[in-house]
């Protein structure tokens, strides 16, 4: 079934999506932002209920946007599918930090945030059902805090999940070359973002010494790869990608 999430265009692409760690973060930082997960992860928001209203359609940045021969009627989000309770946990960690009025998602992981509808079945769909065809299940381990310039992530070790989704992000990179966005021709790092958008310094600083100190570690698996679909501020979950059983 299919389940929307209201969001703007601007955390659809993902602005500033890719983090960098900042061991000593300074005052007056920039903001990240973030996208969406499992088929079960729609923010609490009910099946086939679309959010969001026509109002008043941004125009996203160049950076943003599908290298195509004409505008975009749609754009398509990809990220990694997980097992439910690994979702669940990580999920419920972002709903701690995150604040409320800004919190449209639940956790994500997300490997493209702009794919152009008009080649969705052209080129993107063919793709993804091949390379999924050929990707085992993989084990991923969501370890270790970091700061971004106003929030707070959690990214994976290379050895637990960091390195396959960066093998699988490549492949597809690879494919789609000639029309990915500036960004999403760009590097990747999985991570969930867990806070951002939040001004006060000394706030993020706070959460991210409780973060240190309470987060143990969350293993999971990763199922697959979602797709949905970017609808003037919804998501709209239009098909997963399962990779092959690792046993």
């Amino acid at each position: 079934m299919s389940q929307n999430v209201r969001l703007s265009y601007s955390a659809a692409a993902g602005s500033a999506d890719i983090p960098k760690p900042q061991p000593k973060p300074a005052n007056n930082s920039t903001a990240n932002s973030s996208s969406s997960n499992h088929r079960q992860h729609a923010s609490g928001q009910q099946q086939g209920n679309r959010h969001g209203g026509p109002g008043h359609r941004r125009t996203p940045s160049p950076s943003y946007t599908p290298k195509t021969s004409s505008a975009e009627d749609a754009v398509y989000v990809l990220t990694l599918l997980t097992d439910a309770k690994h979702h669940r946990i990580l999920t419920e960690t972002r709903k701690k930090y995150f604040p409320p009025r800004l919190n449209r998602l639940d956790a994500h992981i997300t490997l493209f945030h702009a794919l152009p509808g008009s080649l969705l079945e052209e080129s993107i769909k063919p793709t993804l059902r091949d390379i999924s065809s050929k990707t085992k299940q993989f084990h991923l381990l969501a370890a270790t805090p970091f700061r971004l310039n106003k929030g707070i992530a959690i990214g994976l070790p290379k050895s637990s999940g960091g390195d396959d989704a960066r093998q699988v992000h490549q492949q597809l990179k690879a494919a789609w070359s000639d029309f990915l966005s500036r960004q999403d021709a760009g590097g990747f790092a999985a991570h969930y973002t867990i806070m951002n958008k939040v001004d006060d310094e000394k706030e993020v600083q706070k959460a991210f010494e409780q973060v240190q100190q309470e987060w143990k570690g969350c293993h999971g698996t990763v199922l697959g790869l979602s797709l949905f679909k970017y609808d003037r501020g919804n998501w709209v979950h239009d098909e997963d990608f399962k990779f092959l059983p690792s046993q």
